[in-house]
């Protein structure tokens, strides 16, 4: 039978509420004496706290839910773990869904979740041009009556905090690393259009040829969806309209050109030069260790786990959105020509 706050107390000779007092951390004149022997009898009877019991009289649920895009992408489930890590630290449980890439999935799980009385909410989300209910997703998370903040994500309308990688200064360096080796036919696989870190990455790209003094060109630009058969088959263009070099806004996208590159009888970096965006762990195990934009997810995840505990204790201060600063990591992928 599960151990209660009365059995301990009977245990320890007080009563309930000194036990609630030492377990909670609550301020008391408990002597120290009496604290360690009621934290022994509770390690000794395997009490675990009841926290529902505990947040109708707090009011907190000490949950926190998590709305990823896709966890099958590494790039989340890396995000996911560091989130839930951070949470932790603070006595936080974090509870976790998978939105499959729809914002009418992302709507559904974030009321489930404060349906289930979490704390507050972090949302990533993936949007793109074919989605339409981007105004009622927009109208929704500014009228819920719970704290939420985004990562990696953002809908131009949207009152609460956020973090993200500075998705346009990266997509810059990478086509800038290239440029800087000599390439001015550079391919470009994007994300979905209309999608926050696809259209900002492919910013940073037309930036970095604007200003080398080269032309924009919409047939060296393939859109793709961040799966790894995207940038497949986008590389297998891209090819054959002559690039010397291609830049894939993530890394799944890139082991995809490495592919269709090979298919092709040429050589990464011999023939094609490739950049990826992410550095995810296999990019550097890679046959040709892949040169790509390093994004801290570690430090993605503390400062959107940051914020939503400070939101959840505070309140709101600022509706301020965070860029991280990404970093180029030059590997073996590309050349100078």
């Amino acid at each position: 039978m599960k151990a209660t706050i009365k059995d301990i107390a009977s245990a320890a000779g007080v009563s309930v509420t000194t036990v609630s007092l030492v377990l909670n951390n609550r301020p008391n004149t408990i002597s120290q004496i009496t604290k360690n022997k009621i934290v022994e009898i509770a390690k000794s009877l395997d009490y675990i706290p009841n926290h529902m019991a505990k947040s109708l009289v707090t009011k907190e649920s000490k949950m926190i839910g998590l709305v990823v895009p896709d966890i099958g992408n590494n790039f989340f489930a890396d995000l996911a773990k560091n989130i839930e890590n951070e949470c932790q630290k603070s006595d936080y449980s974090l509870i976790l869904a998978n939105a499959n890439n729809s914002l009418s999935e992302t709507v559904k799980y974030v009321e489930q979740f404060i349906s289930r009385g979490v704390d507050g909410l972090i949302l990533a989300f993936y949007t793109d041009e074919k989605q339409n209910n981007k105004e009622q997703l927009i109208d929704k998370l500014n009228n819920y009556d719970v704290p939420i903040v985004t990562v990696d994500s953002w809908i131009k309308g949207l009152n609460m905090p956020g973090v993200s990688i500075h998705h346009s200064r990266g997509g810059y360096m990478a086509t800038k690393h290239l440029i800087e080796l000599g390439h001015k036919k550079i391919g470009c696989i994007t994300g979905m259009n209309g999608n926050y870190s696809s259209d900002r990455r492919l910013k940073g790209y037309t930036l970095a040829l604007k200003e080398a003094g080269i032309d924009y060109k919409d047939v060296f630009v393939e859109e793709g969806d961040y799966q790894y058969n995207s940038g497949y088959l986008g590389a297998l263009s891209l090819i054959d309209k002559g690039v010397s070099a291609i830049f894939a806004c993530n890394d799944l996208m890139a082991y995809g050109c490495y592919q269709a590159i090979k298919e092709k009888n040429l050589k990464v970096p011999e023939d094609i030069s490739v950049v990826g965006f992410d550095d995810l762990l296999f990019s550097k195990m890679l046959s040709v260790p892949l040169s790509t934009v390093y994004q801290d997810i570690k430090k993605l995840g503390s400062k959107a786990t940051e914020l939503i505990i400070d939101y959840i204790k505070n309140g709101i201060s600022k509706q301020e959105f965070y860029r991280l600063e990404p970093t180029m990591v030059i590997r073996e992928s590309t050349r100078k020509i």
